[in-house]
């Protein structure tokens, strides 16, 4: 099945210095977020602490349920949920123990809607030192991600200007992924960090696809100059990015809207991280190869 033919012929590097500007933009509002909002919302399998899940029969403002739980203590979160029913209250670790803790909040807050009226879903709790492994084993699994993909696009595949290209790609996916996340004031967790490994291993296969179309051309079209040769390439490949990426989406959407919540934020940051890998596999990573070529030029087979 093809959406767009092979044998198009747009001309993507023509505008390339318009996407620079849209993903410089992005990137710099990214960056922004940290001076202005403070970094990102870490969930408690990064910092350790209890998290509570209440849901109430009908909607109730976020304000009321903070004040009801105020005689617990000043560092608690609470953070609400789309329909303002169900809520999820985060607060460091006690020593009395969760099953108190839950009990506790269940009290406030039944003093405050009515007895029964407060259903306790979830009750998780995580060690700080239990948190601090994992935020530690988060960051390496990312730096290891990006390493092994340097290696293999760069010295086991297609060449350094290529693998250059790839990673520069995933970073620029990666800030503005991170940059979203500090806006919106979403939580990184766990399942968040298993999100952005999938939105690496999409973004890498999208690139590597036309790298190894542009390989291929490259033996074909000697004589053709190398923005050409990227123009045929991502032409040649544009049907199988749209069509993957599209099908993709519709799942994601899915996730999303029938999911629960922690589905919910899942699907966004694979959402978000799609369609960013569609847009910077063809306006960012083929010319960034372009301008690579300069200092480190490509290979011809």
């Amino acid at each position: 099945m093809e959406l767009i033919r092979p044998n198009t012929s747009f001309d993507f590097l023509r505008i390339r210095k318009y996407a620079y500007l849209i993903s410089t933009i992005a990137m710099i509002l990214a960056l922004l977020s940290i001076p202005i909002k403070g970094s990102i919302k870490l969930g408690i399998d990064f910092t350790g602490g209890v998290m509570i899940q209440v849901k109430f029969p009908k909607p109730i403002p976020t304000e009321e349920v903070r004040q009801a739980l105020e005689p617990i203590g000043e560092n608690l979160v609470v953070q609400g949920f789309a329909g303002g029913d169900e809520f999820v209250i985060r607060t460091e670790a006690v020593e009395a123990g969760t099953q108190k803790l839950s009990s506790q909040v269940k009290e406030l807050l039944e003093n405050k809607v009515g007895k029964g009226a407060v259903d306790i879903r979830n009750v998780e709790m995580v060690g700080p030192k239990v948190g601090k492994d994992l935020r530690e084993a988060a960051v390496w699994a990312t730096v290891l991600a990006l390493g092994m993909l340097l290696i293999y696009v760069g010295f086991m595949r297609f060449g350094v200007s290529m693998a250059l290209g790839a990673i520069l790609c995933l970073i620029h996916d990666l800030v503005i992924i991170y940059g979203l996340f500090v806006w919106t004031d979403k939580e990184f967790n766990l399942t968040i960090l298993a999100a952005i490994l999938t939105v690496i291993g999409y973004d890498v296969n999208d690139t590597v696809v036309v790298c190894d179309r542009i390989r291929e051309n490259l033996g074909l079209m000697r004589k053709t100059s190398l923005g050409d040769i990227l123009n045929t390439s991502i032409n040649q490949t544009l049907s199988r990015t749209i069509l993957t990426g599209l099908a993709t989406l519709l799942v994601v959407v899915a996730l999303f809207f029938l999911g629960t919540n922690v589905l919910a934020d899942f699907a966004f940051a694979l959402f978000v991280g799609i369609l960013l890998g569609m847009f910077s596999s063809i306006f960012v990573a083929t010319p960034l190869i372009l301008a690579w070529d300069r200092l480190v030029p490509v290979k011809r087979v």
